[in-house]
């Protein structure tokens, strides 16, 4: 008797693959120095900070970059157990899809900023990665809507008897 476990990446669409693998390892990034600072002597006495896309200059959007970034690990999780814990009416592709596109949009203005005030490793590592979050999503956007009934539809009729 075979017996199969519950999780199986082959059944995994690409797309959910590229976003999720990419929002984990933004997740990541985000702790790394996206901005770093020196002062003091080169060479001779030098005194360094750095700032992780929490923090810095433009905190606020890495924040939200950051937010997004664990909705969107949460919401793929959920959507990967099959569940719809909101019960939300839209496709949890286009869900999915739209959390994407929001971090994306997040991580692009903390780099920009991050860019003007001494950037770290971090950032560039950074947009990458929120570039492929954005890629994954696009393709999330592209896939087609579920063909079943909408959750919470059970009547077909219209209405009228």
């Amino acid at each position: 008797m075979t017996q199969s476990s519950g999780f199986d990446m082959s059944k995994m669409s690409t797309a959910t693959k590229v976003t999720g693998a990419a929002a984990v390892l933004l997740l990541v990034d985000s702790f790394l120095p996206w901005q770093r600072v020196c002062a003091g002597l080169s060479g001779v006495f030098e005194v360094c900070g750095s700032a992780s896309m929490w923090g810095g200059s433009g905190s606020f959007f890495g924040f939200i970059a950051g937010i997004l970034t664990i909705l969107l690990i949460v919401w793929v999780g959920f959507t990967l157990a099959g569940s719809n814990p909101l019960n939300l009416s839209a496709s949890p592709a286009k869900i999915t899809a739209y959390l994407g596109f929001g971090v994306l949009a997040f991580v692009v203005i903390k780099f920009i900023i991050a860019l003007t005030d001494h950037p770290g490793f971090g950032a560039w590592i950074g947009i990458i990665l929120g570039l492929a979050v954005g890629y994954g999503a696009w393709m999330k956007f592209q896939e087609p809507e579920s063909t079943g009934p909408m959750m919470g539809s059970g009547d077909n009729s219209g209405g009228m008897a």
